[in-house]
This record gives C-alpha cells, structure tokens and sequence, in this order.
C-alpha cells in the first residue's frame, strides 16, 4: 500500500511493505515527502507497516524522514520489524497501535567472494550495527548494556506496552485491524517477521498510489547547466544527462585528488620519510583514507637519519626506524606490545593505523 492524503490540518503518507520493495522505496517515499513539503506542510503523519527489508533502501528512508522540515508523528499500524524499527525513530513521536508490534535485531547481510570482501562485508555490518544501537540510545535512555543485548544475533519482540515501556514508542492508539487474534510477544517471536506483518495485512483494505513527480526539465537544465537537451526532451534524456555531468564533475575532482595524493608521497620521499619503492603503496593508501588522513599517516614519520648520526645524537633506536611504514598487520604479527603500547603512548598514530584497517574510529 502507499497513499498520500493531504488533509487541511497536515499530511499523511500510509505505506506498506518490504524496506526496498515495490511501495516502501526510498524514491516512492523521497518523492511523497517532497510532494507534501512543496504543498506547504509542517506537520506530517508517517503510517508505516513492515517486516523489514534493504539496510540501504531504510537508512535512506530513515534521513529522508529525519530530514523533513516539520514534525513528524510516526503511527505504526501494524508491524515495524527490523529495519521498520530503525525508520520510525525518525519521528519525534511513535505511537502504535494497540495490537502491534517492534521487533529489534541485528543488521543482516550475506556477501560472497574473496576473503577481503568477507571481511569487508563483515565491518560493514559491524559499522551498521553500531549506528542503530546508538539511534535506539538516543531514542530510549536505556543503559547501554541494555541495548547490546537487542544486538545478540536473535530478535526481540515488543508488543504496544513493553514499547511504550522501553520509549520506543510514546503511546498506543486503537487498531485499524481489530478482527484478528491477539499475540503476545513471545507468540510473534514464534511466527517471526513475515508471518506476523501477513496476519495484519490480510485484514487491511489496500490502496496503491504511487506518486508521480512531473519533471521541471528547464529549470533542472538551468541549475545543472546541461547541455545536448532541451524542454522538449524525453524525462530519461534529462536524467542522463544529469547523471553525465555528475560523472563529470566525480571524474575531475578524483583526478584533482589523486594528484594531491601524489603531491604528498612525492614530497615524503624527497624528505627521505620513505622509499621510492613505497611510493605505489602510500599512493593505495592515500585513495583509501583520504588526502588528510595521509597527511597525518606522513606527518607522523620521521625523516631517515644514518645509524651513525643517530648514535651521536641520541636519535631513535633502529627498531624503531625498522618499523616505518608498518601496517596493523605487520605490528600484530611482529610486535604486539609495541601495538598494545601504542594506544597511551602515541595514540595519533595507533588511531590511524586501525582507521586504515578497519575502516571505523576505535574507541580507546
């Protein structure tokens, strides 16, 4: 189901189905709040009911709703599981209905391939999980061993009560689908996601209303500045058209940055912080974490000084010298207390090497 209703108080977007489906898509829900945003409201209800689906499609969903310029009340018809459950804190406030249900678990995904890719996917997920326990922090006030354990590998089922219990909702309100048996909490755990958001939606009148945005193809050709089309041409000409000049301007400013990067390395090597034979490796590293990362990475190693002069002069010692340009890899396998030492005595540097390994801030 996906309808817009726009009342003379306020809006109201009613959507049903699988985050990433046919009407719960965040084009479908970006386009609505667009459409209600332009016709001049402020005040929003947001009727949403769902088993869950794409995290990409719900953190879409989730910005998109957060980012309307108005309140916004989120009413949760039936079911809001998984992914639902992440896209209805992006109201102010959460009512449910009396019958209904929250289900809270962690972000699942699978990945197939090499063993970086696992690895990539697995820190993906990781990253995933840490952003929704931090939205249900905000939300509820909970201790934060409490919400840890919603994220232990099962789900965990709230009817309308223990979600007003928790915060994850503000109140409850009478169902629209009252003709169906109740189920507890542990009854729904048994049925699982699908099976309850089914017994719902069985019993709910559908309408579908996709909504239709009609393209302002001048005014976007004046603000893109594109070229090749007109007024006249067809929508898909203009989009392609738009998403040439974005490629464009991707293109540019990657080639603007690897040229940066360049710079850095080449300047490292002339100042002797590294080899020529390091170059291609710094240069990775550089696409990888960014022109300022690399900075600090470079920034942090000292010039090459011969073992002789460093002897008069009090310099570091030759292990140290035969640790630059080290990996996380490299300090794990070669020194691990010099990496568990790192932490107090050179943190700038141990927060870089995890960032280039793991891709996430570490909390020391």
């Amino acid at each position: 189901m996906f309808k817009v209703e726009k009342l003379s108080q306020k809006a109201v977007i009613t959507v049903y189905g699988f985050v990433g489906g046919y009407y719960l898509d965040y084009r479908n829900v970006s386009a609505a709040l667009e459409d209600v945003s332009m016709a001049g409201y402020s005040k929003l209800d947001f009727r949403i009911h769902t088993y869950g689906g794409t995290v990409f499609d719900g953190n879409l969903i989730y910005n998109f709703i957060a980012g309307f310029k108005g309140e916004v009340d989120i009413y949760i018809d039936g079911v809001a599981a998984s992914m639902g459950s992440v896209i209805i804190m992006a109201g102010v406030r959460i009512h449910i209905a009396e019958n209904g249900f929250i289900m809270i678990h962690c972000p699942q995904g699978g990945s197939y391939g090499t063993a970086k890719v696992l690895i990539q996917g697995a820190k993906l997920l990781t990253s995933m999980e840490k952003n929704f326990k931090q939205k249900v922090l905000t939300r509820t006030g909970r201790p934060a061993e409490e919400v840890d354990a919603l994220f232990d590998g099962t789900d965990h089922w709230f009817d309308a009560d223990e979600a007003i219990a928790w915060k994850l909702a503000d109140d409850k309100f009478s169902a629209k689908v009252a003709n169906i048996p109740a189920l507890n909490s542990d009854e729904a755990s048994q049925l699982g996601a699908q099976a309850v958001y089914d017994r719902y939606t069985a019993a709910l009148t559908t309408e579908h209303q996709i909504p239709k945005n009609k393209m302002n193809k001048e005014d976007l050709i004046k603000r893109y500045a594109l070229t090749g089309v007109t007024a006249q041409s067809t929508d898909e000409e203009v989009l392609a058209a738009i998403d040439a000049k974005i490629k464009a301007g991707n293109d540019t400013a990657k080639a603007v940055t690897t040229k940066a990067i360049e710079a850095s390395v080449d300047k490292a090597i002339e100042e002797k912080k590294i080899t020529t034979e390091q170059r291609a490796s710094y240069v990775a590293r550089g696409e990888k974490l960014g022109i300022e990362e690399l900075n600090a990475v470079l920034g942090d190693i000292k010039a090459y000084q011969p073992i002789t002069s460093q002897l008069h002069q009090g310099g570091p010692s030759a292990q140290a010298l035969d640790r630059k340009g080290w990996t996380w890899n490299d300090y794990q396998s070669k020194a691990p207390r010099a990496l568990e030492e790192m932490t107090t005595k050179d943190p700038k540097t141990f927060k870089a090497l995890y960032r280039e390994e793991f891709g996430v801030e570490p909390e020391i």
